[in-house]
């Protein structure tokens, strides 16, 4: 008897120590996902700005060059041309918690959106319950 139950308790121990590695390499590989996510969004939020950087660069370029023909002169298109980028920081400046809130958001939603599938999945295959949809 003593024996047996030393085997149960053995195989038990080993059971929860190969439950727990597994359960490890879970958090890994979720962790590894959702760095993966992240990365994504971010290189494709980088390469998406550099590229309305180079349109509105080159924009602004064509509209300096065309209020220096109309005005002929090319100090007055120009100045009018840093004018509206002065304005555009000034924009960015007072904009910038909105702007910062709005990068974490995406941020944070891309983060969740395996969890929200995880989610749906469990309340399809759960049952099936009327719940009013949530107010935002």
């Amino acid at each position: 008897m003593g024996q047996e139950a030393e085997k149960i308790f053995r195989e038990l121990k080993d059971d929860i120590s190969t439950y727990a590695e597994f359960k490890l390499e879970l958090i890994k590989l979720n962790a590894y996902e959702r760095i993966g996510k992240v990365i994504a969004v971010l290189s494709y939020g980088l390469l998406l700005s550099a590229l309305v950087f180079f349109a509105v660069l080159f924009a602004m370029l064509a509209l300096g060059f065309l209020l220096s023909n109309l005005l002929e002169s090319a100090t007055a298109g120009f100045t009018i041309v840093t004018g509206l980028y002065v304005i555009l920081i000034l924009l960015a400046i007072f904009n910038r918690e909105r702007i910062r809130l709005s990068v974490i958001n995406i941020i944070i939603s891309s983060l969740n959106s395996n969890e929200q599938k995880k989610d749906a999945t469990t309340t399809s295959t759960s049952e099936n319950t009327e719940q009013p949809p949530l107010a935002h």
